[in-house]
């Protein structure tokens, strides 16, 4: 572990400083995933009275959703610094497989939200946006379990 010997808050600094660029859009969609459900719990509502959004408020309120996606954000982001900042200890070991969980369940709100633009028939940009961001998901999916699986293969060898 090549943090070790450094305290804490040195060694979450330079976990998530080296292995960043390897990791930036999951950092990044983290980032969209909390912030957009800050606003979905702000005091203004952003569903009510918008027909871009009837689909989603008929499946849940727009604070639960918005719950939903912070706790996605928040789930992701801790994924994130245990991913490089720990790496060799028995929990790091699992951060690939919980990145890939964390993608999982961010495509699932993307595609939901992409769903009910397109069931809305309102015109709207949030579908030149919100597509693209499940496919970046979709493609750190794949990226997370390639690391999943080089993992297993490392523990399976003996080498960790």
């Amino acid at each position: 572990m090549p943090y070790r010997n450094h305290p804490l808050p040195v060694r979450i600094y330079l976990g998530i400083h080296d292995h960043f660029p390897a990791r930036r859009s999951e950092w990044v969609l983290a980032g969209i995933m909390v912030a957009w459900g800050c606003i979905s719990n702000g005091p203004a509502p952003t569903f009510a009275g918008n027909p871009a959004w009837a689909q989603m408020a008929a499946m849940m309120n727009e604070s639960t959703w918005g719950w939903f996606a912070i706790a996605i954000g928040v789930f992701r982001v801790l994924a994130l610094v245990v991913n490089g900042t720990f790496s060799g200890t028995w929990y790091g070991r699992w951060s690939p497989h919980v990145r890939a969980l964390a993608s999982f369940l961010s495509c699932f709100l993307w595609l939901q939200i992409t769903f009910g633009l397109m069931a809305s028939d309102a015109a709207t940009t949030g579908l030149a946006v919100y597509p693209g961001l499940l496919v970046l998901d979709a493609m750190n999916i794949v990226a997370a379990t390639k690391d999943a699986a080089s993992m297993d293969r490392v523990v399976a060898d003996g080498s960790l």
